[in-house]
Formats: structure tokens, sequence, C-alpha cells
């Protein structure tokens, strides 16, 4: 019943998210939109998980500015300095398990940046927020809807949850 709960007030939230991004378009302020994160969108197996996400995310001229939190993890967050990627040049970049990455809904894409993340002393939770510089291609690509955040676990190192970024 508890993670019923937290379910329904994350996605309560999430259309609150949605509803004042909708309203900041219409008045000509910075535009901020949720994104809910499920194991349906992961690419290229969708995964069975009672784990949530729902991130808020704010256009504040080339600036992304992140905010989210995820609760019900299968296991806690994928940790690469002991579970590492084969590219190391990549796996220096893996700060964390929750991660912004280009790519149109349905395929896998590469990483834009990992988010600074807070986890929960459970392992299996946490919130993270961040400010992410985008650039003019990337810039498109978030109009695009070819944005999408993922979050990697121990239980799912290619992902658990994912969400696509659509304004």
């Amino acid at each position: 019943m508890l993670k019923r709960r937290q379910t329904l007030k994350l996605l309560g939230g999430s259309a609150l998210f949605l509803a004042l991004g909708q309203t900041a378009l219409a008045q000509g302020r910075n535009p901020s939109f949720s994104v809910v994160l499920t194991g349906r969108e992961v690419v290229p197996n969708p995964v069975e998980t009672q784990a949530l996400a729902v991130v808020r995310v704010e256009l504040m001229g080339r600036t992304l500015v992140i905010q989210g939190a995820v609760a019900n993890l299968a296991g806690p967050f994928r940790d690469y300095t002991k579970d590492p990627v084969d590219d190391l040049a990549l796996n220096a970049r893996l700060i964390s398990a929750v991660h912004l990455h280009r790519g149109p809904k349905g395929t896998n894409g590469p990483l834009l940046q990992a988010l600074k993340v807070q986890p929960a002393p459970d392992g299996r939770s946490g919130t993270f927020v961040d400010r992410v510089e985008l650039g003019l291609e990337d810039l498109l690509r978030l109009r695009r809807g070819e944005l999408y955040f993922d979050i990697h676990t121990s239980a799912f190192r290619g992902g658990e949850v994912r969400g696509q970024i659509l304004l």
C-alpha cells in the first residue's frame, strides 16, 4: 500500500509539472515539462519493474534544469567503478547511474551527461538535480523529442527505467 501511495504521489506531481510547463509556454516564461520513466520504455527489451521515476525539466535559455526522483528500483544504482562498461573513455564520464542520452524514442543513443544523484540509504531510490548546457544540435534534438533519461541498476545493468523528453 505504501508503494502504491508513493507511486500515485509521484504521478500526481508529474501531472502538475506538465500543466505548469504548458502554462509557462503560453505566458512566454521558461517552459517546464515532466517526464515519467518506466520499464516499458527500456530499449531494446522492456523491463518488468515496480520502479518509477519522475523528472521535471525546465529550459532556461540553453540550459536544461533537471530535478527528479526515483523509487522502488529492483536493485541498487549501478556502480560503474565496480561494474564498468568496456569503453574506458565513456566509463570515466559515468559518474552516476542516472543519464541523459541523445536518441529518438525506441532507439539507444550516446550519453550526453551522467547526472548528479543523491541515493537514499536503501540504495534503491533517490533524487537527482543537475543542469546541462545544450549546444544548438542538442537544442534541436530536444525540440524533436530526441533526448531521453535512463536509470541503470545492478538488477538491470542496461537500464531499469527510461523516459523520452517530449515537449
